[in-house]
């Protein structure tokens, strides 16, 4: 004959070790034989009423009912009487399920409200907006870049670049980026007052180490700890917060080796005014040498279908170390959106691929004319098929990617977070995984 032991019995049956005994202390089971030992032995047929009680009472049978039926089966006789209970309680089930059939209604036409609701809503706003990890740093998974919003991508307005980026905290778009050098300051004070009132729920990313104070050309890339110290008092005063959530080193500093400038990073931290580290445009023995000194967070650098370059320079250290990717100028500086031609007339016409130049322009025409190919038969537009891209990256490289896609314009915020609704197939994350080879046009990196 078979036996259990206690535990045996509850896995068999579907059950908790407390239920059992519970069961057995009430009398609905039981009593049990023990071994030698002193240690309960189940055998078949308390397994078989250890499952029958498990099913009656899924179907909400009381706990007096059932210890009634189990004495009726224990004693062996009462087999009316059975019957008699088991009819009250499929009465009981009966009327209970058409009671639940009558909420399940009611569900039903809360859902259909609630989804008509949606469908009338605009398309940026039906996206949920996910959230991933930067290290120890919760962000959603996009965030907005601000730098236009004050200089380098032609006019600006202070009122509507306010609405964008009150918009963008209302669709869950809320991990800002932005830097001391943005307009000399004047970016981190539209995005401090932007975020004023809404702190809470915001995390504020911003830059150091570009000074222009002699003019915007040459900068110098600094980073002595004084400096660094320094800039940190001034950008939390410009923002008008305590604490910055993410600060990054701009560019590989001139004037001081990458320890010293991230020792005096960690300094922040270990005051309250920093809570993470992050590095830009660095090479991979750079990101090694911060990390010694203190983690580094995230890496921004330029990326997108036609800059890939991060790939070769530092991916294998930000995989190593944990570090994630922070990816500006997702859309190809705008080029990938179908809606600039090579002739930029504002910061980008000095980059080679914006050049009017016969060859750059037939070659690079082809990137934009390939993607626009997947966005129409998507039905997506351009910037949002390039933006599905960088998205789809994750997987492939080993470390968390978060797209800061530029815009001063709320429209292109909206379009560019229903971007999230859109999932390349395989096929065609082949094709646009090609482009990036026939890309004309060195790449420099622009003071972003």
């Amino acid at each position: 004959m078979n036996s259990w032991s206690i535990r045996e019995a509850a896995d068999k049956c579907g059950l908790s070790l407390d239920t059992v005994r519970w069961y057995e202390k009430v009398g609905l089971v039981g009593p049990i034989e023990r071994d030698p030992n002193g240690r309960r032995r189940f055998g078949d047929a308390d397994i078989d009423r250890l499952i029958l009680l498990r099913r009656l009472r899924a179907t909400g049978m009381p706990i007096r009912e059932l210890q009634h039926y189990a004495e009726l089966v224990r004693s062996g006789a009462g087999e009316f009487e059975r019957l008699e209970v088991l009819r009250r309680h499929r009465e009981f089930v009966v009327e209970s399920s058409a009671t639940q059939q009558e909420y399940v209604r009611l569900l039903d036409k809360k859902i259909r409200i609630y989804q008509d609701r949606l469908r009338q809503m605009p398309r940026a706003e039906r996206s949920r907006m996910e959230t991933t990890k930067l290290g120890e740093l919760a962000v959603p998974v996009q965030g907005l870049g601000c730098m236009g919003m004050s200089e380098w991508r032609g006019p600006t307005d202070w009122d509507s670049s306010v609405k964008t980026i009150h918009r963008a905290l209302d669709l869950g778009v809320t991990f800002l980026d932005t830097a001391d050098v943005y307009g000399a300051g004047h970016n981190e004070v539209l995005v401090g007052r932007a975020i004023s009132g809404r702190r809470d729920q915001v995390q504020v990313a911003t830059k150091f180490g570009i000074d222009r104070s002699a003019g915007r050309s040459p900068a110098i890339r600094r980073g002595e700890a004084g400096y660094v110290k320094r800039a940190c008092e001034a950008s939390l005063l410009r923002l008008g917060i305590d604490v910055i959530d993410l600060y990054y080193l701009h560019r590989p500093p001139q004037t001081a080796e990458i320890e010293e400038t991230v020792g005096a990073m960690a300094e922040l931290v270990a005051e309250g005014k920093v809570r993470h580290l992050g590095l830009s445009e660095v090479d991979a023995d750079l990101l090694r040498r911060a990390h010694a000194v203190h983690p580094i967070t995230a890496v921004q650098s330029e990326y997108s279908l036609w800059a890939r370059e991060v790939e070769f320079t530092v991916l294998d250290a930000m995989r190593e170390l944990g570090v994630g990717l922070v990816p500006y100028s997702p859309l190809g500086r705008g080029y990938l959106t179908g809606t600039i031609d090579a002739g930029a007339q504002d910061a980008r016409r000095g980059n080679p691929r914006f050049a009017a130049v016969a060859d750059h322009a037939a070659a690079n025409q082809a990137i934009i004319d390939a993607v626009r190919s997947v966005a129409d038969v998507r039905g997506a537009a351009p910037a949002q098929v390039a933006l599905a891209w960088v998205h789809a990256q994750s997987d492939r490289l080993g470390v968390p990617v978060v797209p800061i896609p530029g815009t001063k314009r709320v429209e292109r915020l909206e379009q560019n977070v229903a971007a999230l609704e859109l999932s390349l197939t395989a096929d065609e994350l082949t094709l646009l995984d090609s482009l990036a080879d026939t890309a004309t046009g060195d790449s420099p990196t622009l003071r972003h």
